[in-house]
Parts: structure tokens; sequence; C-alpha cells
């Protein structure tokens, strides 16, 4: 009889084993739906080696024109020329345009003819603790015809900040994933649900033996790549913000300033020791580590807003935000990541790569300043003297500003100032409330008539907020005798709106931003402000010739 009810028990269950059970509809849509995100976000990941095809990494594709992003540690021992797989099984050669050091951020061109299949680029800040994760890459180094590995997890953890032990890497505002993330991943993309690109793999936590995945993956956040992207692109060796501040965290919590320095710019604006730092970029900051983490995703330069509290009173002020390194320290940091005996293979040619000292690519850097430069000349502009009047809406004066190639003059009936451009720009003011303004002018009118010969030294910049919160624009960096001087680019339509020049002695930048375009060199308006404060609101009046006598254009 027992027997008889085993059989019969056998026979149900391969009744049950061997029906059909029929799928929900919603499964067999989400399953295809998967297949073509992992078969579109594999085309544009890339398997990067040094030209001995030895060790290697991985890297991700984000414009069509061949722009890669990487880890800084992956393109090390490769040096400025190194080979990319693309999951089509071709090779190409790639050359390195600029660095992050801090960020472990590397920007790589894929040369050869495009367009290449590109990643569609996510939102960062909008990734929640359990949404799913997509790790792609080439762990180490499996795929010979470089067919990426796939691994799927979920983001564990988010905002996470690791400092620097030993070095200039510091991993701020870092995603966290359970995706596996193994030797080789390094500088692959991680990728949302839906395919998009929300963050670069770096670290891993490692077992001591085996160099195996624990579970425990950090990737750089996406849109932190997108602030440093113009830089690197710029061949710069980019650096990030420091506040000229530090803080540490009391009960509350709250993140408490203990230590400023007196010549930044956020100690100008009013913040020190003892005030709580409620905000810093619109990110509230409980946490000294949560203060890191805002700072950490930005580069040196940023404008942004900061709103601290002191004796139970809010405060908020719009602040620019220093450099975190001294001069030459992530040079150093470079050369020491580069293997001992160098890198292997030919240095590629001058068009494409030119190392020299401050740059990571300087042909990259020559030609974007050079991009920059044939949009400051203005239409019509001829080299020589100009001059044009105008009027003072704050004071009610007409002031008469006369440029040469030797000097630049502000003339009103209030006094008269002049900045000879052959000397110390330091030693000089004009006028008192904007010391910083004629010497500004005077670098905006060469550049302006074709003349940047004439300035000590122009170099393209990297992308970076013309306001407090805004967008970020072109910048072209102009510095002479001491002088230095930003030219802001419209993001959208690439035309100048304005400069900031700051002397080397610590005191506030002078800004004038301009207004109803630009007319033999000069602009037709000029709003002149230092901190925030207006100091000169000038429409123009008259264009003048060399010799003073009125020239075309009615007053303004």
């Amino acid at each position: 009889m027992k027997e008889a009810i085993a059989l019969l028990a056998g026979l149900l269950l391969v009744g049950v084993a061997t029906a059909q059970l029929p799928l929900d509809a919603g499964v067999t849509v989400e399953e295809k739906r998967r297949g073509e995100v992992i078969e579109r976000i594999s085309r544009s990941t890339i398997a990067i080696f040094e030209r001995d095809a030895g060790n290697g990494g991985s890297g991700v594709i984000v414009r069509e024109d061949g722009l890669a992003v990487t880890n800084f540690h992956v393109t090390s021992p490769c040096g400025p020329l190194m080979l990319v797989g693309t999951n089509d099984g071709r090779v190409h050669e790639a050359v390195l345009l600029g660095l992050d050091p801090t960020g472990d951020i590397a920007l790589i061109r894929l040369l050869g003819d495009g367009p290449f299949p590109a990643a569609e680029l996510g939102d960062s800040d909008r990734v929640r603790v359990g949404d799913r994760a997509i790790v792609v890459g080439n762990p180490f180094l499996l795929a010979e015809d470089f067919t990426p590995t796939v691994t799927v997890g979920v983001i564990s953890g988010v905002h996470r900040y690791q400092p620097p032990s030993g070095s200039v890497l510091e991993y701020a505002d870092c995603l966290q994933t359970d995706a596996a993330i193994n030797p080789g991943n390094s500088g692959g993309p991680l990728f949302d649900g839906q395919g998009r690109l929300i963050g670069i793999n770096g670290r891993g936590s490692f077992e001591k033996r085996g160099r195996v995945n624990v579970g425990i993956g950090y990737a750089v956040s996406i849109n932190q790549v997108k602030r440093f992207l113009k830089h690197l692109e710029n061949g710069l060796i980019a650096d990030h913000a420091s506040l000229g501040a530090t803080a540490i965290t009391r009960n509350g919590p709250q993140a408490i300033v203990d230590a400023i320095e007196i010549d930044s710019d956020v100690y100008r604006r009013g913040l020190r020791p003892g005030d709580e730092i409620v905000s810093l970029a619109g990110r509230d900051t409980p946490t000294a580590n949560a203060l890191l983490n805002a700072l950490g995703v930005l580069p040196a330069g940023w404008r942004t807003r900061i709103e601290f509290r002191r004796d139970g009173r809010l405060y908020d002020a719009d602040i620019r935000l220093g450099p975190l390194h001294a001069p030459g320290v992530l040079e150093a940091a470079i050369a020491r990541s580069i293997p001992p005996g160098g890198v292997p293979g030919d240095p590629p040619p001058a068009q494409l790569f030119e190392a020299r000292e401050g740059y990571t690519n300087y042909a990259a850097a020559r030609a974007a300043t050079d991009r920059l430069l044939s949009r400051c000349v203005a239409s019509g502009a001829k080299a020589g003297p100009v001059s044009r009047v105008y009027e003072d809406a704050l004071r009610g004066e007409a002031i008469a500003l006369r440029l040469d190639s030797a000097s630049a003059d502000w003339v009103a009936s209030s006094g008269e100032h002049r900045v000879a451009v052959d000397r110390d720009l330091n030693a000089q003011a004009g006028p008192p409330a904007a010391p910083a303004l004629l010497g500004g002018v005077w670098v905006w009118s060469r550049l302006a008539s074709g003349e940047s010969g004439a300035i000590d030294r122009v170099e393209v910049s990297g992308r970076l907020p013309w306001r407090a919160m805004g967008e970020p624009h072109d910048v072209l960096l102009a510095t002479h005798r001491g002088l230095r001087v930003e030219v802001y680019f419209d993001p959208e339509s690439g035309e100048p709106v304005g400069f900031e020049a700051t002397r080397d002695t610590g005191e506030d930048a002078v800004r004038v931003a301009w207004g109803g375009g630009l007319e033999r060199v000069l602009p037709v308006a000029m709003t002149v402000t230092v901190a925030d404060r207006l100091v000169a609101d000038l429409r123009a009046m008259r264009a003048q010739q060399p010799d003073g006598s009125p020239g075309e254009g009615e007053r303004q």
C-alpha cells in the first residue's frame, strides 16, 4: 500500500513538473525590456588597455564624437595614448585629454570614424537606496572580444564619503551598490534600471586574499563628473573646491566651523568660527561629512550659496570657492602614478597630445583657448586706441574711458585715474571703489581687438557659474602683471557676457556685466559690482575717435 501511494505521488509530481505554467504578460514585457536595456548600455561600454595589451580597465562613451570617461588610476599606466575595445569587436586608439586625480576621473577621446554609441546621462541626485543598479565592464580582463560583463544589484547607499588616505584621492558623495565590482571594472559605468548613466565605478571592498568583491562597491556620481567634464575636455588638471574653512560635527547634529582662512571669500562674506553651516549649494549640511560631500562634487572656483546660523539668526551669502590643493600638488600626484620606467610605446602625434607643466594635454588646451579667443573679437574691431563716454546712472556724471596699448584712463568730474599696463597692476588702483576695473577693461579691450599677444598669458579654464547657483559658463583666463581676468561666455549663444578682475591682494573681485552688445570693442552698457555692491552703472553716451572727437553712436 505504501509503495502504491509513493508511486501515485511521484506521478503527480511529474505531471506538475511537465505542465506548462502560463507566464504573466507583465513579466514577459519586463524581461524583454531588460534585455533591450542591457544590449543598449553594453554598446557604450569600452575596455581600456595599455598599448602592449597589459593592464587595463573599463570606461564609458559619453558623447558621439568619442569622448569617454574612465578612472584616473586606469589611465595612469597607459600614458597619453591607449587602446580601446568596443563591444562590436573593434580596437581603437584613444588619447588622454584631462585628469581629475582627486575625483579619480580621466577623460579620453577615441580616435577614428564616428559617431560612437554614447550613454544617456542620468541624474545621480535622484538615485535612492533600493533602486536597480547595473554594473557593466571588463572584470579580470575576461572579455577578449570586448563584450562586457554585466552584473545587477541595487543601490545600497547614497551620499557616501571616503576621505583621502595618504593621497589626494577623495571619494565624495559617491554611490554604493551590491552589484559586483571587481578588478577590471574600474572606470566602467554604473547604470540605473532604465539604462541611464548614474556613476563611474571606482572603488570596491575586497577580501584581503584573492581580490574578490564582498558586495560593497563605490561609484563617482555622474553629476560630479558633469561639472568637471569641460575642464577635462579642455586638457586641464582639474582641482576640487575648498570652502576655506573646516567644520566639526556636534550634537544636534550640527556642522560647526572650527577654523577658517582669513583670506578666503567665505570669511569676507562673514563666516566665523563657531558658526553653524546649515547648507551649501542648496544641500543641507547637518554634519561635517555632509559638508565635505557638498564641497567634494564642485570644481575650484565654483560660485554657490552658503547658509549659516549664529546666535539663532540665519544668514546667507553668495561665495566663490577656492582650490583644494596648493600649486604643484596634483602634478606631483600624477607623476607618482606613472609606473617605474615610464609607459610603453612611442609618444602620440603633437596635434593630438602635448605635454606641458600645469596641463594634462596642452594640445587640447590650446585648441580650446583659440576657440574662445575667436568669440572675443568684436565685429569690425581693429587694433589701436579706443575710447567711449558713459553716463554713470548711479552718480549722474559722465565718465570717459580711454584705452591704448600702454594705459587705461578713467576721466570724470569726480576724479581721474590711470593704470600703466607695463607695471605691476597690484600696485595700481583705478578707480578706488573698483581697484581692478581699469586693468580688467584694458585686458578685455586687447582680447576684443584681437591683440591677445599683448597680454602676459591667456588660457582656457573650465566651465563655471557666472552667478551663484546659476548655469556654468565657458571661461577664458587672462593674467597680466599680477591681474587675473576671467571672461565668461553664455552657454547657449557663446557670446561673452562679462568679466571678473582680481588683483593678487586677497581683495574682493570686480565684476563687470554688460548689455546691449559690443560696439568697437567696448560694451554699450556695463554694470560694475564689488562684493555684490553696485559701484557703477554705465550707459554709453557716444563713441569717440582716438583723437577724442565724437564718433558715431547716440546716447543709449
